[in-house]
């Protein structure tokens, strides 16, 4: 069954217009948003009746998330879906047992936590992708472009979906060893925090890979923009900083890695939504892990850092400035 449903994942929607509502953990400014936003409409688009919801967590208030999840219930009862798609883990844990409970199918991709943290991951109405960093793969190419490649930093905002993420692949450990790399492991929702362990990193690592860091404030609990932030480290970090996630590469960013991309974590789950509209019960298809990552390079970033790739590694990957 489950190599029936990766292929079915290849074909393109077959049924009769319906009605989907997406629904964003974040806001569709937010470059992971918009690039899965574009992947979700390229799929579904031409034949479906597409409705876009933004809980706007990365900015406002957890004591305005309430308010903001009730607005989105009272939407969604106007838009009556056939299927909801819900991206990450802060839509999935504030909207989808209220979907299931009015018999709405989910599906979800960008979620990191498990049913500890989001029960309603076992109900039958819900199917999708579950979002792990290619920890083993990144450190392994990383291995292969570097050098110095003997101790490496891993540094995430402290929020769910980086919490989860981690704890799924190293429990509680914050220290570990991957490919006879010392890796070291730091949460922060702290700007000053998150930025000077940035910029020290070169007392200790050969390079930082960053998670998302899209949840840091500063001392007056003032949102701080992401690539504001990153900005900040690329100027003053004399080490290399990679990614997991092809969002926060580019110029004055960081300069690549093997790493999740939001156009395919949209095609997959729009794939997948089109199978439930297609007539199939989401409890016949299986949640599955992201199904592949990829190499993306900065050009300005690796002149920056002085990062030659092998030809081989070069020919599968995708550059941007």
């Amino acid at each position: 069954m489950r190599l029936l449903i990766l292929a079915l994942l290849l074909v393109s929607p077959l049924c009769f217009s319906k009605t989907v509502v997406v629904i964003e953990s974040y806001h569709k400014e937010y470059k992971w948003d918009a690039d899965y936003l574009v992947a979700i409409e390229s799929v579904l688009g031409a034949e479906h009746d597409i409705h876009v919801l933004a809980l706007d967590t990365k900015r406002l208030p957890k004591s305005e998330w309430a308010q903001k999840v009730e607005s989105i219930q009272k939407s969604v009862a106007e838009i009556k879906p056939d299927v909801a798609i819900l991206g990450d883990d802060n839509a999935f844990s504030l909207m989808a047992q209220h979907l299931v409970d009015q018999e709405i199918p989910v599906v979800f991709f960008g979620v990191n936590g498990t049913p500890v943290q989001h029960p309603a991951l076992e109900h039958p109405l819900v199917t999708g992708v579950l979002e792990r960093p290619f920890f083993e793969q990144s450190i392994r190419h990383l291995r292969k472009v570097l050098r110095q490649r003997e101790h490496f930093l891993i540094l995430m905002d402290d929020s769910i979906t980086m919490r989860n993420a981690v704890n799924d692949y190293f429990g509680d450990k914050r220290q570990a060893e991957l490919y006879g790399s010392q890796i070291d492991i730091v949460l922060t929702n702290d700007k000053d925090t998150w930025l000077s362990t940035a910029e020290n990193a070169y007392t200790k690592y050969d390079a930082v890979i960053i998670g998302t860091h899209h949840t840091i404030r500063d001392t007056e609990d003032n949102y701080i923009q992401p690539k504001e932030l990153i900005n900040q480290a690329y100027t003053s970090s004399p080490v290399p900083i990679f990614s997991f996630w092809d969002i926060s590469i580019g110029a004055q960013e960081a300069l690549g890695g093997f790493t999740i991309s939001a156009h395919q974590e949209g095609i997959t789950g729009a794939r997948l939504a089109s199978l439930i509209l297609n007539g199939i019960e989401p409890d016949r298809i299986p949640q599955i892990k992201s199904l592949s990552g990829h190499y993306v390079y900065s050009k300005s970033g690796m002149e920056h850092w002085n990062i030659k790739l092998s030809p081989l590694i070069a020919s599968q990957a995708n550059f941007i400035e």
